[in-house]
């Protein structure tokens, strides 16, 4: 009986097994041809290596007088491309878009504000140079900025079009574009103005792409680091002016510094989904609550400091902090809206609003101080001493 399974099990293909199964089959009598090996495959010993190398890729010979034998590397051209390659159409309009032009206005306007309320005459040459070099230490840090973030604006819908993201400024193009923007700013700034002023253009411009930038990504604290770059650039109009920085400047550098919250967080509320997406760190993705409540407070700020600070530290008169209320209620008001309903309407009117608010402020800040009578000009304080004084003088004439 055993015998008559073995034979039928060898005629069928079947054979005895080991395992826990009864029986396994064998595939003895199906054979796969043999396939011809690739060239790669084949010993290189008695055949000549073909030394045709492919048309999109270079040798770097890294030979020298050291080693004994040659070494080349190949590397693919299309890597090496990326660091100079730029399809651009029109160079102007692709500069201005890299330094982002109109921002650079914005922020050379503050300094130009700084300038003309410093207390002291104005000069032409350290105001252009103060105004000028400002922009273009703007431009530099914009250029850096967009340099060090193509990969995560690429990732973004408001940013996936920038000109480094589309290839129509190349790395080393930007690069060179900032390292000459930025040395010019300095150069201008210590030239026509004071080596103070040109300082403080080079510190905004290392916080700004070597702080803030890179900080994004990492800590929610890159707002407040943002902040300081935004209130800088006033100082450094003040300080071309006068060489120094007194109590006056630093109220009018915490007005801007205060200004950048509502500012930028109704700002970057609609865009919750594609800075979380690139992985930045702002407040409105790590806490929305604080990004509200931040806004509200700064505003609050700015109400204070328009109509307390800025009297008493001579920065403007007495006529700004009255003028100054309405502007400031309703940047209050519209900060307190976006605190209680925290939708797309309100964040955008207080984005917009912020907008409108810096100009009219500085604006008002002029008029105040240019329109000072010779009684004006002096320090609030001494006034308001003179002004008890005369008080008291009067008063005892009268009972006299």
């Amino acid at each position: 009986m055993l015998s008559r399974q073995m034979v039928l099990c060898s005629r069928l293909g079947f054979t005895p097994s080991t395992s826990t199964a009864v029986f396994h089959t064998t595939t003895t009598n199906s054979v796969l041809p043999r396939a011809k090996p690739l060239d790669e495959e084949m010993p290189t010993s008695g055949r000549s290596v073909s030394k045709k190398q492919r048309p999109d890729t270079q040798i770097l010979d890294l030979s020298g007088k050291r080693h004994k034998k040659d070494i080349d590397i190949i590397v693919a051209d299309q890597y090496l491309q990326q660091w100079y390659k730029m399809e651009t159409k029109s160079l102007a309009a692709d500069y201005l878009a890299l330094c982002k032009s109109k921002l650079s206005l914005f922020v050379a306007s503050t300094a130009t504000c700084g300038f003309l309320m410093a207390p002291v005459p104005v000069a032409a040459a350290p105001l252009a140079a103060a105004t000028i070099g400002t922009f273009l230490l703007s431009s530099a840090a914009n250029s850096c900025n967009q340099l060090l973030e193509a990969p995560y604006d690429a990732q973004m819908r408001r940013t996936q079009s920038r000109v480094l993201v589309v290839h129509r400024f190349s790395p080393l193009h930007a690069f060179t574009f900032a390292g000459v923007t930025g040395l010019t700013g300095i150069g201008l700034l210590a030239y026509y103005a004071n080596p103070l002023a040109a300082a403080l253009g080079a510190l905004n411009w290392f916080i700004y792409a070597g702080v803030y930038t890179p900080m994004k990504r990492s800590h929610i604290g890159c707002t407040w680091a943002g902040a300081v770059v935004g209130a800088i650039p006033p100082l450094m109009g003040y300080s071309a002016a006068t060489g120094y920085l007194d109590p006056a400047a630093w109220c009018l550098a915490t007005i801007l510094f205060s200004w950048q919250f509502p500012h930028f967080n109704g700002l970057s509320w609609n865009l919750r989904g594609d800075y979380s997406k690139a992985g930045y760190r702002v407040m409105c993705v790590t806490n929305e609550r604080l990004c509200r409540v931040t806004s509200i407070r700064h505003s609050l700020a700015l109400l204070g400091l328009c109509s307390i600070a800025a009297p008493l530290t001579d920065l403007t008169t007495l006529t700004f902090a009255i003028d100054s209320l309405p502007v400031n209620a309703y940047l209050v008001y519209l900060s307190y809206k976006f605190y209680k309903a925290p939708d797309a309407k309100n964040s955008r009117r207080l984005f917009f609003y912020s907008l409108l608010h810096l100009p009219l402020i500085m604006l008002l800040m002029g008029i105040s101080n240019y329109g000072r009578n010779e009684k004006q000009k002096e320090p609030i304080v001494e006034r308001i001493t003179n002004g008890y004084t005369s008080m008291v003088e009067s008063i005892k004439s009268l009972t006299a």
